[in-house]
């Protein structure tokens, strides 16, 4: 260690010496900047950063080298051999390459070895330095030391490259720009110190005209290592530039058709607020497509994704100045549109109305969709986006509910109806808390014999302001609002628990919503509903219409076997009015099917109706399960239904809906009215 220091400070200039080192510190920010990009880089693009990356750390350590040597102070003439003197530059490089791809290696062991391989390489690159340096007198070496420096080197170049591997934290990168400068230094002075030079001829060192070439050069190979560093630097502020632009275009542009989205839509609707552009008018357009599930359904979401795509080019290509539109997701768009008269507002709706109109025609399919459109206007119907995408919104559905393909203005009374609806949800989720719901019960009974079968649990709402509310109204909002599992299961509970103590053993049965026989509880629902109640599983019976399989078919079914494998029945309700009941039928064993009332209440008058009364009859004797008809309000009409084939009967003529069971007698008494003149009339 002291012959190091001696040499280091009686055999150098120290301001030399200081410029060696203040080249290769910069040097090794540059290699460590650079080893960065190394492994982000993937592919041929990690091979070009090593190359890079060798490039820079052979040049710094090079440069070190020989500024350090002119720093030497040599007592005999000198001179340098080129082509040792540009090996030497080759040979560290070479070095480098591999020792930089093993220390980019996702492994710590593997940062080790390839850290040990780049200090091996400044070994190499000195002693080859070394022997360009012709001296004009003996050159011996303490072997000792030149193992020491070699040692110094590979040890210090692993341990750096390990403590960058580790992670990006900002004392890593300075730490190993530490250890690796310290590597070359530590090399190069220990290296010095081995050598011995007897002098044969005294002289001043290396010539004016060496010392010249020697700076040239190495001001060339500095100029190298900070032009690699700039390269990277350049490139680095290029891709983050790249980075952000992409990132942008992806936080603001839709994935699929490249459409603005909703945050982009939000803050042109808000920047509109600010600046009005020279136009004093300002409109809202909401928009979702008419037909596009059937598209989905029928041909895939591939399908789907190709009509958006072609939807979103046609509405891009029509826009104008001022008008803007986006994708909101799905098959939602929203539109805002600045315009100086209404006749602007007007055209830009018809181009709107006309994009979506016009047939969608693909290799595989021919889709044509329309759309339903809502407008709020700026200052008529609101004064902040919020209010008016909120409006324009419900005009939209408006539209929707309307089966208009005509655009639809909002106006107050949307307001008013949807507050309405919102109260009654409101209430509606109020009297789930409170049970304030009850069920009524209506009759079914057997053809001929009159006998009840059991009975249909039917839900009422007494509201304490609106009074009796009908199933029709609060059923479809207790499904929008997602209501509609918490009050099915009330329901079966209920009437699990009040058929259980009715003196007769009649079957209950209950109606299924869809939403609920999609929700994975539902079985464990009905077990738990049999088991506290007491209720025996065959007394039990669900109803569920064919639009209750079709959405998720493969679960559904599942959820229908478990149940039937509980001893409960199964009915499929509302027969007829849909387009896959035989499909249904033949998917599942169903133990009732019933007729849905809509074909009852015609066949008095419409011959086409008994035929498919009878037909549906005759398929429930050839698949062995009942029919039920119901609706049945007329005498005729169940002379019909029972003279057709149907096992069962259920409809206003035989009992209405009531807290109290029917009397038995009294409905067999009804059963009996089949006036001989009704028969004649629906006979002919």
């Amino acid at each position: 260690m002291t012959r190091v220091l001696l040499c280091l400070t009686q055999e150098h200039d120290l301001r030399l010496v200081v410029l060696a080192l203040l080249i290769c510190l910069i040097g090794s920010a540059a290699t460590v900047q650079l080893f960065h990009r190394v492994r982000a880089a993937t592919g041929f693009s990690r091979i070009g950063w090593i190359v890079l990356t060798a490039v820079a750390t052979g040049t710094m350590v090079w440069a070190t080298h020989f500024v350090a040597m002119m720093a030497f102070r040599a007592t005999a003439p000198v001179v340098l051999d080129p082509i040792l003197t540009l090996a030497s530059l080759l040979a560290v490089i070479l070095l480098a390459v591999p020792g930089l791809a093993l220390a980019a290696a996702d492994r710590v062991r593997a940062a080790t070895i390839g850290g040990a391989i780049v200090g091996v390489g400044v070994s190499v690159m000195h002693y080859v330095g070394m022997a360009a340096y012709r001296v004009d007198g003996i050159v011996s070496w303490e072997w000792h030391y030149v193992v020491a420096s070699v040692l110094l080197s590979a040890g210090l170049g692993a341990a750096a490259f390990r403590v960058l591997r580790g992670g990006e934290e900002r004392w890593r990168r300075v730490g190993a720009v530490g250890l690796l400068s310290l590597a070359v230094a530590a090399l190069h002075f220990t290296g010095m110190a081995a050598m011995d030079i007897t002098v044969l001829k005294l002289g001043e060192g290396l010539s004016n005209l060496t010392m010249v070439a020697l700076a040239v050069t190495t001001t060339v190979a500095t100029c190298i290592i900070v032009g690699c560093a700039a390269i990277s630097a350049l490139i680095d502020g290029h891709t983050q530039t790249e980075a952000y632009r992409r990132l942008r275009q992806m936080a603001m542009h839709d994935g699929l058709t490249d459409l603005p989205n909703r945050t982009s839509f939000i803050h042109e609707l808000e920047q509109r607020f600010v600046i009005r552009g020279g136009y004093p008018c300002m409109a809202v357009i909401m928009m979702d497509l008419s037909r596009f599930k059937v598209v989905n359904d029928t041909y895939g979401h591939q399908a789907g994704d190709q009509l958006l795509i072609a939807l979103a080019a046609r509405l891009a290509a029509m826009l104008r100045p001022g008008e803007y539109i986006a994708r909101l997701g799905g098959d939602e768009f929203s539109a805002v549109v600045s315009y100086g008269d209404h006749g602007e507002l007007l055209d830009f709706l018809e181009r709107l109305k006309a994009a979506c109109d016009a047939p969608f025609v693909f290799e595989r399919f021919t889709a044509a969709i329309g759309a339903n459109i809502g407008i709020a206007l700026a200052q008529v119907d609101g004064d902040d986006a919020d209010s008016l995408l909120a409006k324009a919104d419900l005009a939209m559905y408006r539209a929707k509910s309307a089966h208009s393909n005509e655009p639809c203005f909002y106006d107050s009374q949307m307001d008013d109806a949807i507050k309405t609806r919102r109260e009654l949800i409101a209430d509606l989720r109020s009297a789930l808390d409170a049970e304030a719901f009850e069920l009524h019960y209506q009759v079914q009974a057997a053809i001929p014999s009159g006998e009840i079968t059991g009975y249909e649990a039917l839900i009422r709402w007494r509201h304490p302001v609106r009074g009796v509310i009908p199933p029709s109204d609060f059923i479809p909002l207790a499904e929008k609002s997602g209501d509609i599992v918490p009050l099915s299961i009330w329901i079966i509970r209920q009437a699990c628990f009040e058929a259980a103590l009715w003196p007769n053993r009649h079957s209950v049965s209950v109606n299924l919503s869809p939403i609920h026989l999609a929700d994975s509880r539902l079985v464990e629902t009905v077990r738990s509903a049999l088991v506290d109640s007491g209720l025996a599983p065959e007394r039990l019976t669900l109803e569920l219409t064919e639009s209750a399989i079709i959405h998720d078919r493969r679960f559904a079914l599942d959820q229908l076997r478990a149940l039937k494998a509980m001893g409960i029945a199964i009915a499929l309700d509302d027969f007829g009015v849909g387009y896959s009941s035989l499909d249904v039928l033949r998917s599942f064993p169903f133990d009732r099917i019933k007729l849905d009332a809509s074909f009852v209440a015609e066949i008095e008058h419409d011959e086409q109706a008994v035929s498919i009364l009878r037909s549906v009859a005759a398929l429930g004797t050839t698949l062995n399960i009942p029919v039920l008809a119901e609706g049945v309000e007329q005498a005729a009409q169940l002379s019909i239904v029972s003279r057709e084939g149907c096992a069962a009967v259920q409809g206003y003529l035989i009992g209405h809906p009531s807290r109290a069971l029917a009397d038995a007698e009294q409905v067999r008494q009804t059963m009996a009215l089949r006036p001989h003149a009704l028969e004649d009339l629906a006979v002919g």
